[in-house]
């Protein structure tokens, strides 16, 4: 019997012996539903490594490896490689950054509303990403667990860390994760939710599988609890400008700060520009004095909420606009789940304070519809970075196009249409940096490729990831930006037949180039690479089946920048001569991907190399 089978026979287990009532309660279910994501490795027009793999119980576990009916997080996160690439990014406000950062999100559904218990995730790759797990409750996001990123071995588990117990029953959870320690990405193959019902909903529902204790014993990981939850309402903590009554004689200045009150405001401010988000909004009031100190314009240059997207709710927005007087750099990246944010308050914000701002990022956020893109146009028009990866629902992307002075766009898994697009660069010659990736309805991608040729000689970084129109007429065209560093086409399967477009392009300047799954190309078009890129330190071979292990001998020979090679699912590489190579090249970072056999079945075909649908 087939490990599917045996979860599948558990899943609607009864224990016939008798039970105390209380344990009647105890419900365990598996996802029903995945409510959204920061980014996924599949496709929009395929299952393989997407979110929805998630869903029930695990395909794979307990067996270990890359497998497509897994959920994996885009490859642009693990280890410290993607800093280190022409397109990273920094924050905006590095003082608000948590001791524990998050880079990734996958928020989950259940069947049923429980008080939870127990989490357990099923981790079959690379586990020890999971940083936090969240829960929805009727107003508000509470944190379970929270925890550093480890990395506990090449081995599957079920991690099930202690989590606060919570008196309000959830049905949502939210988990994040920090890919740095991982060698290679992370692959979820379930999330198990065990938890208690509400006694007026559990009479007529009995539920008593138990697959942790009767197919296998769950690895508790130790951990810490939190010592401060910060899951409360941001809003709450942001004091109000203090209104003087004019016929009042007698102020109250609040308890005396001692010589601190007597520095000079300049000095003060100079010591507050340091303080993140949630300390200023504390200072702010402890005293009149403090409280114009605290409130002042210079110190809400740029904001960061990203870190408190649990907690942001509408009127965080309307009570910080009267201190963004001059806001340049504003994040709002996955703030606003589950209504927490409407748009109206989004749009009055941005008429009221982004007159100046320069850089925004909303990214993975539900309440950027069409009339929060043209507030930004009317509003933001020296906008040099925008940044909207995952934003659905979308019709207006062509209003955009009135934007001219942007250096970076990130629009990954947007819905923008090739048309919109097209506009967007020609009305922006000065950009150096973009991503089209997982765009599902550009229907020909070779038409941008064109338009960044034609119109932008100062790009930097272009990421194409999974554009299934992407042709080698259109890549051609990308040989008159001189300036590249950056190009990713992995996945773009039309442009994969031959690999003869690499002598098209500059690459003088080229540092990462990511050619996944393009199985045309071969050690010729390779070999004529080697001596024009000499910067070259990030290459991904994944799924080039025709490369040899004689080519990359050359690579990593006359590469001498080189610090990352990917050769998983190529054919002809032995997993010798990759051992080989990492004792010779201890500089470079070879990758591998592995997959365990099946102790049941025969591996499936589709297991033998990455899914090309």
């Amino acid at each position: 019997m087939q490990n599917s089978d045996i979860i599948s026979s558990l899943f609607w287990f009864k224990n016939e012996s008798e039970e105390e009532d209380k344990d009647h309660l105890i419900l365990e279910q598996f996802v029903h539903n995945v409510e959204d994501f920061s980014s996924q490795y599949g496709s929009e027009i395929s299952v393989s490594y997407t979110a929805f793999n998630l869903r029930g119980p695990p395909s794979n576990f307990p067996d270990y490896g890359d497998y497509p009916q897994a959920f994996v997080m885009v490859k642009r996160t693990y280890g410290t490689w993607w800093e280190e690439a022409p397109s990273a990014q920094k924050d905006y406000m590095p003082q608000n950054a948590s001791a524990i950062t998050s880079q990734d999100f996958v928020e989950v559904s259940f069947e049923k509303a429980v008080y939870p218990l127990e989490v357990s995730i099923f981790e079959t790759y690379n586990p020890g990403a999971l940083v936090r797990i969240w829960a929805l409750g009727p107003t508000t996001w509470m944190l379970l667990w929270e925890g550093e990123p480890e990395y506990v071995g090449d081995t599957p588990r079920i991690f099930s860390p202690p989590i606060r117990q919570i008196n309000v029953p959830t049905r949502i959870l939210r988990l994040e994760f920090n890919h740095k320690l991982l060698p290679y990405y992370t692959e979820l193959d379930a999330v198990l939710l065990r938890g208690r019902q509400p006694a007026n909903l559990a009479k007529h529902l009995r539920n008593n599988f138990s697959y942790s204790s009767l197919f296998y014993k769950p690895v508790v990981e130790k951990g810490q609890l939190l010592n401060r939850i910060i899951a409360s309402n941001l809003h709450e903590n942001i004091a109000p400008q203090i209104v003087t009554p004019r016929n009042q004689k007698q102020i109250d200045t609040g308890p005396p700060l001692g010589d601190f009150q007597q520095l000079p405001d300049e000095t003060t401010l100079c010591v507050m520009k340091y303080l993140d988000i949630q300390s200023l909004c504390r200072c702010a009031q402890v005293n009149r004095h403090f409280n114009r100190l605290a409130s002042d314009c210079i110190l809400y240059r740029s904001i960061d909420l990203r870190p408190y997207w649990h907690c942001v709710q509408s009127q965080v927005l309307a009570t910080l606009s009267m201190r963004c007087k001059f806001l340049q750099k504003l994040d709002l990246s996955w703030c606003g789940s589950h209504r927490m944010i409407q748009p109206n308050y989004v749009v009055n914000f941005l008429k009221d304070s982004g007159a100046e701002l320069t850089h925004l990022r909303m990214n993975c956020c539900k309440f950027v519809d069409n009339s929060v893109l043209r507030a930004i146009v009317d509003t933001s028009t020296s906008l040099q970075e925008l940044c909207l990866r995952s934003v659905v629902g979308c019709t207006d992307w062509i209003c955009l196009s009135a934007l001219k002075k942007l250096k970076r766009l990130d629009l990954y898994r947007t819905d923008i249409t090739t048309s919109a697009a097209v506009a967007i660069i020609r009305s922006n010659p000065g950009l150096r940096h973009l991503n089209v990736g997982s765009c599902k309805m550009i229907s020909s991608m070779d038409e941008v490729a064109i338009a960044l040729g034609g119109n932008c000689p100062n790009l930097v970084s272009v990421d194409f990831w999974k554009s299934y129109s992407l042709t080698p007429n259109g890549i051609r065209a990308l040989g008159n930006c001189k300036k590249l560093q950056e190009l990713d086409v992995g996945w773009c399967l039309q442009a994969g037949g031959s690999g003869e477009w690499l002598g098209w392009l500059s690459v003088g300047e080229l540092r990462k180039l990511f050619l996944g799954a393009l199985r045309g190309v071969c050690d010729r078009d390779l070999r004529s690479l080697i001596p024009r890129a000499p910067k070259l330190a990030q290459l991904d071979l994944l799924g080039v089946r025709a490369v040899t292990a004689d080519i990359c001998d050359s690579i990593l020979a006359e590469c001498k920048d080189l610090r990352l090679l990917d050769v998983s699912f190529c054919d002809q590489i032995q997993e010798a001569q990759v051992v080989e190579w990492r004792e010779q090249y201890p500089h470079v970072s070879i990758k591998r991907s592995f997959q365990s056999a099946n102790l049941n079945t025969a591996p499936n075909p589709l297991f033998l190399a990455p899914s090309l649908e």
